[in-house]
């Protein structure tokens, strides 16, 4: 899930899995199909996002970090 109230435009999420965001129109990030990337890739978009914008759950529970 992407905060679009926080997210900054930075592109670091699309670095680490492309497969999974793009940036809309208005240079805010966005969820294409998190199933397409690696759970891996999704934590480091994650740790590598500037301003802390995405956020991982599965079934409900935050993934952590590894």
């Amino acid at each position: 899930m992407i905060n679009r109230d926080k997210c900054m435009g930075s592109g670091n999420c699309l670095f680490w899995a492309p497969q999974a965001f793009d940036l809309d129109d208005e240079g805010i990030s966005v969820a294409l199909d998190p199933a397409e990337a690696e759970e891996s890739q999704l934590v480091q978009a994650r740790e590598g996002c500037p301003t802390g914008a995405i956020s991982l759950r599965r079934d409900g529970v935050e993934v952590e970090s590894r």
